[in-house]
């Protein structure tokens, strides 16, 4: 569909086993020994959320959603396998250590329609990434290949 604002998700009842394992013995009750995660809050997976938050945290999917449409009924069901293909290839081959200036995004934001725009990851970056400091290009290429 030509959806422009994500559609509100917001859940107004939740099961206690839909977020973890559940015990064999007690169907209803997590499994929290086995998984070793510690007691489960429902009441934070219900409360304390603006009903804003989750039409806000799918924006860009739904946007994205809506050019492929939009890209299909114009030119035909060939230009969004295209564009979702050619984005994928960058994603994965996208690669340049923080040693030589970071990676360079460029090419994704055309195919997201993005160039125009400045976010603030275009801004502000920096030299962690999900609370790790690369030091140099050696760990930076032992984290990129897994080793």
């Amino acid at each position: 569909s030509l959806r422009i604002v994500p559609e509100n998700n917001k859940a107004s009842s939740i099961s206690s086993t839909a977020y973890g394992e559940t015990a064999e013995h007690a169907p209803g009750l997590q499994d929290i020994l086995r998984t070793q995660e510690g007691p489960l809050n429902l009441a934070s997976k219900l409360n304390n959320r603006h009903p804003l938050e989750g039409r806000i945290a799918n924006w860009e999917q739904t946007q994205q959603d809506t050019r492929l449409e939009t890209y299909r009924r114009v030119f035909g069901a060939g230009e969004p396998i295209k564009r979702t293909m050619e984005l994928e290839l960058v994603e994965a081959s996208d690669f340049k250590p923080s040693v030589l200036g970071g990676s360079d995004s460029l090419h994704r934001d055309v195919l997201l329609n993005k160039d125009a725009s400045v976010d603030w990851e275009d801004v502000y970056k920096g030299g962690f990434e999900s609370g790790n400091n690369v030091k140099d290009f050696h760990s930076e290429m032992e984290k990129k290949m897994g080793l």
